[in-house]
């Protein structure tokens, strides 16, 4: 089901699906990734390597639990909903949304929420 609802979504921005992997790892290797890939040494949720080309997706991402599962009680959010968010949120990255700035953030929450929403998963708005 959730490969379905990937390609539905990409399809929304004009793309189509190569190879999307995800990756469970352990926050200690998720901190390890964040300090070398990003020069970061903070835990991160979600980590995406893009080889996507012109309109055909091929991702590699990386998803602590740890961190997932941090952020949901943080946010009040259940573990699936922020699980859903946190696929959704690698997947914008590779079609060209950031969240750089607060204006950014706000955009790509919308279009997180429309992922979830496919779930008939309610999300709960993030204050």
């Amino acid at each position: 089901m959730i490969q379905d609802s990937l390609q539905a979504f990409v399809s929304d921005y004009g793309y189509s699906i190569d190879r999307l992997s995800y990756n469970f790892i352990s926050k200690e290797a998720m901190l390890a990734l964040n300090i070398k890939h990003l020069n970061h040494s903070t835990h991160t949720d979600i980590i995406s390597f893009d080889y996507s080309s012109k309109l055909t997706l091929r991702a590699e991402f990386f998803v602590s639990p740890w961190a997932v599962s941090r952020s949901a009680d943080d946010l009040s959010q259940s573990i699936v909903n922020e699980m859903l968010r946190v696929i959704s949120h690698g997947v914008l990255h590779c079609v060209g949304f950031n969240d750089k700035s607060d204006s950014d953030k706000s955009l790509m929450r919308l279009e997180e929420n429309k992922f979830i929403n496919m779930f008939h998963v309610k999300p709960t708005l993030h204050v």
